[in-house]
């Protein structure tokens, strides 16, 4: 998400009122979409931030899975 906002600050500091307007467009339509997508996430879903529960179980469980060194 990083490249996103690198990328409209490169549009407000050198593009045209044109590419302006169209990437406030774009932005406001960004905007909107991920919050219709919040709005219909199931509720047993963890967000992407947050590790689940039994976090050390599953890196136990991968552990066995890496090849020996």
């Amino acid at each position: 998400m990083g490249l996103l906002r690198g990328a409209a600050v490169a549009v407000a500091a050198g593009g045209t009122a044109e590419q302006v307007a169209k990437a406030e467009a774009i932005l406001a339509e960004a905007r909107r979409a991920l919050f219709e997508m919040l709005a219909e996430k199931p509720a047993d879903v963890q967000p992407a931030d947050k590790e689940p529960a039994d976090a050390e179980a599953t890196v136990a469980e991968s552990a066995d899975t890496l090849p020996a060194e």
